[in-house]
């Protein structure tokens, strides 16, 4: 059994997964797949177009063997956090042979070696970095210089000697080479047997909101169905089974979800803990302020966001940061799971027959508890690190299905992590 590991969003499942699944499955030689989904919140800091067990549901149906939840407090977070989540969990479940991730690079190697540089911080390279953000650099900029100057010290770097300054800087600030980095900083840091393969990504930009081909960004899809939640202009960018689930949803009255739909209780939450705000994981620099200040005056989550939004404060940071608060991810628990380097759990969202030979490869070598839903617990009720993580994946489903099933509160008996079962494809 050659098993891959996929870490993914699916939102929504599109022709360039079913290019990324072939090609990850053709370099590996995989005969299994296992994918690593983030559940109705994602890293971005915005809810999930449609819920986790239909996303999951459909990435069986298209090809992954085995679907398994990223906990919300790692996939809502940066990169380097989404990371070492996503990460972790593969490890510990001690039968993964390798990860393939798309990357603008499309090189291993060279990915590979940046990340070691990174992972380890050799002193020459710290005091370099140093130097940069005294002179005034912001992080990027100092970091991508620090390693442009360090690699032309190191005679064992020579492979990329040849980038310039500027060459360099992409690819540090590339959205997907930038995971790609964190994926194996984290294998290394994990002394991992994990290989990490990348093939490059094809045709539009991860961040391009432009559909231009058969083959466009999930941003482009989403902005699409923004303006218009008609699937049918969708029908040649995404694979026929992810258009007749996802047709079915909204033909059923579960619509597309969005950030907006979320505004009133985000604004009754900050409302009510103006004084407290600064416990929420992200909120530093004052931004506290710029909130407090901007939410009597935004009708909607996206004018609060561009209000607060400055050199200072970035969009995707602001994002983050709401989704925090309205989430309630805490400092605290953050700090709680930041270095760990075992998940006590995994949540199965959907599988097929290739799926159940993984899990009971996953039995057979791993200690990794076994989640498929939440009123089946039993044990590490006094671990903390597990009923943290446990409570915040409940408190974001029960949040989302607030909006999610408001055209169908008759299927709601209360919260859905207790009553739904991960889903059989046959």
């Amino acid at each position: 059994m050659n098993i891959l590991g996929l870490i993914v969003e699916y939102n929504p499942f599109h022709n360039g997964h079913i290019y990324h699944l072939s090609k990850s499955i053709e370099k590996t030689n995989a005969t299994h797949t296992v994918a690593i989904m983030s559940g109705n919140f994602l890293q971005r800091g915005e809810p999930a177009l449609f819920d986790k067990y239909t996303r999951a549901k459909i990435a069986v149906e298209n090809g992954v063997d085995l679907v398994i939840e990223l906990p919300t407090l790692f996939a809502c977070q940066s990169a380097e956090i989404f990371s070492h989540g996503a990460i972790t969990i593969l490890n510990s479940l001690n039968c993964i042979n390798s990860i393939c991730f798309g990357s603008e690079e499309g090189n291993t190697e060279i990915l590979y070696n940046i990340a070691e540089i990174l992972a380890n911080e050799p002193n020459e390279f710290k005091l370099l970095l140093k130097k940069y953000l005294d002179d005034g650099l912001l992080f990027p900029t100092a970091r991508a210089n620090a390693l442009f100057d360090y690699i032309h010290q190191d005679k064992k770097n020579n492979f990329i000697q040849n980038y310039s300054k500027e060459q360099l800087s992409k690819t540090l600030n590339s959205s997907n080479n930038i995971l790609g980095i964190e994926y194996i900083k984290n294998l290394i840091h994990l002394n991992s047997s994990i290989k990490p393969f990348t093939i490059s990504r094809v045709q539009s930009e991860y961040n391009s909101e432009e559909i231009e081909s058969d083959i466009c960004s999930a941003t482009a899809i989403r902005t699409s169905l923004k303006e218009n939640t008609d699937l049918f202009h969708l029908k040649n960018v995404i694979p026929e089974k992810t258009y007749n689930i996802l047709n079915e949803k909204v033909d059923n009255g579960f619509l597309p979800m969005f950030d907006d739909f979320f505004f009133d209780i985000l604004k009754t939450i900050i409302l009510r803990d103006m004084d407290t705000l600064k416990e929420y994981f992200e909120v530093n620099e004052g931004i506290e302020n710029r909130i407090y200040k901007d939410i009597f005056t935004s009708e909607f989550l996206h004018e609060l966001q561009l209000a607060i939004k400055s050199k200072r404060y970035t969009l995707t940071k602001i994002k983050r940061t709401l989704n925090n608060i309205l989430l309630g991810i805490k400092k605290s628990d953050m700090q709680l799971i930041k270095n760990i380097d075992t998940i006590p759990y995994i949540r199965i969202l959907a599988f097929n027959d290739k799926g159940r030979e993984i899990l009971k490869e996953i039995k057979n070598k791993s200690e990794i508890k076994i989640i498929n839903k939440f009123s089946n617990i039993s044990f590490s009720l006094d671990d903390t690190i597990f009923k943290t993580l446990i409570s915040y994946d409940i408190k974001a489903t029960n949040i989302y299905n607030s909006i999610y099933y408001k055209n169908n509160k008759d299927l709601v008996k209360g919260p859905m992590d207790f009553y739904t079962h991960p889903i059989y494809v046959k």
